[in-house]
């Protein structure tokens, strides 16, 4: 899986809530930084495509009414 680079809008806050996740999930305790890292980033990018198709959802909605 690849992970693309996120866009600047709230990267910065979407790294942080990534990382509180992270670090809630102790099964990932043992993970190396640089994999922690790695997971930090596919979970930013989750946040972030979450957060585009609500924005394209309530367009859609709002251009259909």
């Amino acid at each position: 899986m690849s992970i693309k680079p996120l866009l600047p809008l709230g990267i910065y806050g979407d790294l942080d809530r990534a990382r509180d996740i992270l670090r809630a999930w102790q099964p990932l305790d043992h993970l190396s930084p640089d994999d922690a890292e790695l997971v930090v980033k596919a979970i930013a990018e989750g946040i972030a495509r979450g957060r585009r198709h609500g924005l394209e959802m309530g367009q859609g909605c709002h251009l259909a009414a």
